[in-house]
This record gives structure tokens, C-alpha cells and sequence, in this order.
């Protein structure tokens, strides 16, 4: 098998592609209106240069949009820039927007400040008569001799925003669950089986220590630090436990406990109604596959080397807290012997 040459993908200016953006770039994007409409989701068709409007002037481009064939064809205006968005073309915007009779209107440009942003936010909401605003980044790749362009949706309609926002979610979330499908099954493999059928979501996941709201837990950090914990969660204390006291006990074996967990920083963090006893290594959703395996990898080896030097003394400590609630039999059914159905 042969393997292609693998070139550095880089993002260039536009003006790098289309030296004029009137004479070069507005023909291509008419040209190839369907990856607009496509990024927009909006059927745009009969794109005109430079058309006039009546009260609004000249437009970069002027395309329709028809719901159905037995509607009258709605105008869409099109204004493109090279560059960040600036004060130039948003007043343009705003004279399209006040005097045009076109009911979606779409600004591209290389960027947008946050402050232009809000601005479309607002008048999406609140300003813009019932016409529709989006603000569209340009965005354009060079791989080697190969060029590409792809468009991004930076603010839109309030229903528009809440579809981003909604679609930003699930794919994060399901990435996350990818990355950590394996490592349940591995822990509970090692009998150490989740509070709940997935161990929380998100960025964190939990596993019994055998008492309520006491974990061993993992996080993926957007700082770009994975980290397996000991904790004892705030509800622990409102349950009637007492954090204090488990801490203290603890904390009188951390220089052995240290040791015992190996190479590396070993974080005790003592809050107002809980604490946590951790290790970390960096690593990032973003990662490779291969990186994800890494630390996969680390977290399975350290959040076991957590449970076994720290649960013999949890249990000695809880034993001595709890000694006419929690009998051994309590013990081992908190330890999982009634969680095979999970």
C-alpha cells in the first residue's frame, strides 16, 4: 500500500486565492453559491452581481430564496468583504436592513469582533423589521498546491443560534461519551463499576468507593489536563457524613499515601464541604486517537492505583465513623455485589 504524501494544512488570507475581492472572489462566490446556501440552509438561487436595490443601492450580490414554487420569490442580499468586519460594511448592513425590500440579509467576511456580533444578535432580535441577519466566516486553506473554502455561521436568527448551540452540544457530549466508553467497560472489568449506568456525563465520570457521595472519579479538563481524583462530595456532609474527619484521618498517612501512589504531584484540595485527593497528566479532548488511547490508558492505571491505596483505610476509617451502621454485609453490598444489573 501506498501512502500519499501528507501536506500541512494552513489557513491563508483570501486575498492569497482572489487577488481583488470585487473582480475575483464576488464571481467565484457566485459561482459557487451552493456552499453558502448549503453552510445557511437556505435554497439561494438566481445570484446577480452587483444588482441594484431599490433605496439601498448597489449589492455585492443579490440571489432569491423560494419556499416553494408557488410562493414569490423572497431577495437575499449578499454582502462579502475581505478582511475583519468593520464599520464600512455594517452600515451598508444596517441601510440594507432599513430601506431594502430583501428579507434575509447575509454579511461574509474573513472575522468578526465580538462587538459586531452582538450588534447582529440585537438586531436579529429586536432591530431588523422581520429580515433575517447572518454573519458568515469566510474561511480559506491551503494544503500544499490545493486551495479550499469553507463558510462558517458566526451569528444568525435567535432559532439559527439555539441550532448551533444545541448541535455544539451533542457533538461534545458525544465525543466525550466515545472517549470514556472504553474506559468504563475497562474499570468495571477491574471491579471498580460506575455510581450509575454511565458514571455521570460530560467531562467526568465516577466510580463507587462504596459509601454515599464518596467517588473515585475521572475528568478531561478544557485546560487541557486529565486528572483521576479521590473525592468526598459536598453531600456527603449533608447527608450527616463528616468530611472533616475523613480528611484528618487521611490526611495523617499522606506522606505514605504519596509515595504509595508513585512518580508525579499528588494534589490534596480541602474545600468548605468536600475534598479530593488527585494526579493529572495533560492531555485534551482535541487529542489524536492514539493520544486518547494514551490516556485512557493513564487514567485506568491511576484511578486504580488510587482505589487500592486509599479504599483499605477508607474502610477503616468509615468502620470507626459508622460502626453501628455500616456492618460488613452493608460493606459489600455498597461495594457492588447488588450493581452486577449496571
Amino acid at each position: 500500500m501506498t501512502i500519499p504524501e501528507i501536506g500541512k494544512l494552513e489557513r491563508v488570507s483570501l486575498s492569497r486565492i482572489w487577488p481583488h475581492e470585487e473582480r475575483h472572489f464576488t464571481p467565484w462566490l457566485v459561482e459557487n453559491l451552493d456552499q453558502l446556501s448549503e453552510t445557511l440552509d437556505i435554497p439561494l438561487d438566481h445570484p446577480k452581481r452587483e444588482a441594484r436595490l431599490q433605496g439601498a443601492g448597489r449589492v455585492d450580490i443579490l440571489a432569491e430564496v423560494r419556499a416553494d414554487d408557488s410562493e414569490e420569490a423572497a431577495n437575499v442580499v449578499i454582502e462579502n468583504q475581505y478582511g475583519a468586519s468593520n464599520e464600512s460594511h455594517f452600515r451598508r448592513l444596517l441601510g440594507y436592513a432599513a430601506s431594502s425590500d430583501a428579507s434575509i440579509l447575509v454579511w461574509v467576511a474573513e472575522g468578526f469582533t465580538n462587538g459586531y456580533i452582538r450588534m447582529i444578535e440585537w438586531l436579529n432580535r429586536w432591530g431588523a423589521d422581520g429580515n433575517k441577519i447572518y454573519a458568515v466566516e469566510a474561511r480559506a486553506w491551503r494544503i500544499g498546491d490545493s486551495v479550499a473554502v469553507d463558510f462558517h455561521i458566526k451569528s444568525g436568527p435567535p432559532v439559527v443560534q439555539e441550532r448551533q448551540r444545541r448541535n455544539t452540544v451533542a457533538s461534545i457530549a458525544t465525543r466525550y461519551a466515545e472517549f470514556y466508553r472504553p474506559l468504563v467497560a475497562q474499570l468495571r472489568i477491574a471491579d471498580l463499576p460506575p455510581v450509575s449506568r454511565g458514571g455521570w456525563r460530560g467531562k467526568w465520570r465516577a466510580f463507587q468507593a462504596g459509601y454515599d457521595h464518596i467517588f473515585y472519579s475521572l475528568g478531561l479538563e478544557d485546560i487541557g489536563e486529565a486528572r483521576a481524583y479521590f473525592e468526598v462530595s459536598g453531600r456527603f456532609e449533608a447527608s450527616g457524613g463528616d468530611v472533616q474527619a475523613v480528611y484528618d484521618a487521611l490526611h495523617q498517612h499522606r506522606t505514605q499515601i504519596d509515595a504509595e501512589l508513585g512518580d508525579g504531584e499528588v494534589e490534596w484540595r480541602r474545600g468548605e464541604r468536600t475534598f479530593w485527593i488527585a494526579t493529572k497528566t495533560e492531555a485534551s479532548l482535541d487529542d489524536t486517537e492514539e493520544k486518547h488511547e494514551e490516556t485512557r490508558e493513564w487514567m485506568a492505571s491511576n484511578l486504580l492505583k488510587l482505589r487500592d491505596v486509599i479504599q483499605p483505610r477508607l474502610d477503616q476509617i468509615m468502620a470507626e465513623l459508622q460502626p453501628a451502621e455500616t456492618s460488613s454485609n452493608d460493606v459489600a453490598v455498597l461495594h457492588g455485589e447488588t450493581e452486577q444489573a449496571l
